[in-house]
C-alpha cells in the first residue's frame, strides 16, 4: 500500500492575489498545454498532465486542518482543476467546507472546460461552494487567440461568463499585454476591451507576455513563441508598446464598469489599480505621468523591471 504524504502537495503557480490563501492541488500541470505564449508548466518542471485522486486531495486538506491552517480563503490548482472531473471537484469542495471555515473558494479554470460543462453544471459548482474563478482571457481578439492556439473564442468567453455570473461566481480575467505583437496589438486591445465591456467581469488582472529562455533559473524548455519569432511570424511588442496597450485598453473600457482593474504582477512596467467607473481617469493620468518622463528615464525603468514569472 502506498504510504500517505506527510505534507500537502504544492502548486506550480498561484495568482499573486492568492498569496494568503491555503493552496490545494487537484491536478498536476496543464492538460491543454498548447498555447504558444505559455509552456510554463513544462518549463517549471511539470511536463505531463495528471489528475490526483479525491482521496489524495482530501488527505492534503486534512493535513492543512491538522496543522491549524488559519486562512479562510482556499485556492485550487494547477492550471485547470476542473479536469479532475465535475463530480470529483464538487466532492472535494463540499468536503473542504465541512472541515475548514471557508469564506472564499477560488480556482483556476479554462473557458473551454467551463463552456463544455454548460450552465447547469456551473450552478452545481456554485452550490458546492465555488465563489470565484481565475480565467485566462488573454485577448478578446479571435485572430490573436487562434494564432496562439488558446482553444477558446470570444463567444465562448461571453457565454461562459454569463453562466458564471448568473450562478453567483465571481469572474477574474487575465489580460496579456504584448500578445498581439507589434503587428496586431491594436486589434488585440480593441477586441479585448469589447469583450470586457460585454461580460463585465469582477476583476481584470493585467500581465505582460514573458518570453523566457531555457537557461533561466528553472532550466526547462524555452517559451514556444520563440519558434514563431525565429520564423518571422511574430514580432514581440516593445516595452513602451505594452504601456501604450494598457493606456488604450483603459480608454476603451466602458466608463460605467464596476470592474476592478489591477496590475498585480511584478512584470508590469506601470502599476495602476482601481474600479473603472471611479478611478479610470486617475489610472490614465498615472500612465501619462510615466510617459512624460524622458526617453532615457523610461528606458532605464524598462531595463530595471525586466521580465519574470
Amino acid at each position: 500500500m502506498k504510504s500517505k504524504r506527510k505534507t500537502p502537495e504544492s502548486l506550480i503557480i498561484r495568482p499573486p492575489s492568492e498569496h494568503r490563501s491555503l493552496l490545494v492541488r487537484l491536478t498536476r500541470g496543464c492538460r491543454w498545454n498548447r498555447c504558444k505564449f505559455c509552456g510554463l508548466y513544462p518549463h517549471l518542471g511539470e511536463p505531463v498532465f495528471s489528475r490526483r485522486t479525491v482521496a489524495e486531495v482530501t488527505h492534503d486538506i486534512d493535513l492543512l486542518r491538522e496543522r491549524g491552517a488559519r486562512s479562510d480563503t482556499i485556492f485550487f490548482g494547477d492550471a485547470d482543476p476542473l479536469q479532475i472531473g465535475l463530480d470529483e471537484f464538487i466532492e472535494i469542495a463540499r468536503y473542504l467546507r465541512t472541515v475548514l471555515p471557508v469564506r472564499r473558494l477560488t480556482s483556476y479554470a479554462r473557458i473551454s472546460t467551463l463552456w463544455k460543462l454548460k450552465k447547469d453544471a456551473i450552478k452545481d459548482l456554485a452550490a458546492a461552494g465555488l465563489n470565484r474563478v481565475h480565467i485566462g482571457l488573454e485577448s478578446g481578439d479571435d485572430g490573436t487567440l487562434n494564432f496562439h492556439r488558446k482553444g477558446q473564442s470570444p463567444k465562448m468567453v461571453i457565454d461562459t461568463t454569463a453562466w458564471l455570473k448568473e450562478a453567483g461566481i465571481e469572474v477574474s480575467f487575465y489580460v496579456l499585454l504584448g500578445l498581439g505583437g507589434r503587428d496586431n496589438w491594436h486589434n488585440h486591445i480593441m477586441e479585448t476591451a469589447r469583450v470586457i465591456n460585454e461580460t463585465k467581469p469582477d476583476f481584470v488582472r493585467i500581465r505582460r507576455l514573458w518570453l523566457y529562455r531555457s537557461d533561466t533559473f528553472f532550466e526547462g524548455p524555452e517559451n514556444p513563441l520563440f519558434k514563431e519569432i525565429r520564423a518571422g511570424t511574430f514580432t514581440p511588442q516593445t516595452p513602451e508598446g505594452t504601456v501604450l496597450e494598457l493606456r488604450l485598453l483603459l480608454e476603451e473600457l466602458d466608463s460605467n464598469l464596476s470592474t476592478m482593474l489591477v496590475c498585480d504582477h511584478q512584470n508590469n512596467y506601470v502599476h495602476v489599480a482601481g474600479v473603472i467607473k471611479d478611478d479610470r481617469q486617475d489610472m490614465l493620468a498615472a500612465i501619462d505621468e510615466f510617459l512624460s518622463l524622458t526617453e532615457e528615464e523610461r528606458e532605464k525603468h524598462y531595463q530595471t523591471v525586466g521580465s519574470g514569472i
